[in-house]
């Protein structure tokens, strides 16, 4: 998770973010895939899926990302799934939004 994405680079990663940021980023470095390929990140507050992103992966090492615009009362516990193609939790990222 991160503030931003600048030349397919994370930019201020971490797992607590303030509401006032606005948009953030799940950042995802795809190495060794079957290509061509996708995952899908799947982003939840407080347990709800609010977004589902499919992203292709073109390559054997593929950098992709997705962002959520998070509205000022989505404060609390955040988390996106990386699903593969089956639909397989591959990865889950949490963090938080504070005030």
């Amino acid at each position: 998770m991160c503030k931003n994405v600048v030349a397919l680079e994370p930019v201020e990663s971490g797992t607590s973010f303030p509401v006032s940021q606005g948009t953030l980023y799940c950042f995802t470095k795809v190495a060794a895939a079957q290509s061509p390929t996708q995952i899908t990140h799947v982003w939840y507050f407080d347990g709800t899926e609010r977004a589902r992103v499919d992203l292709a992966v073109n390559s054997v090492s593929w950098r992709t990302y997705s962002s959520k615009i998070i509205q000022p009362h989505e404060m609390g516990a955040w988390r996106v799934d990386v699903l593969d193609t089956n639909g397989k939790v591959v990865r889950t990222l949490e963090f938080e939004v504070k005030p």
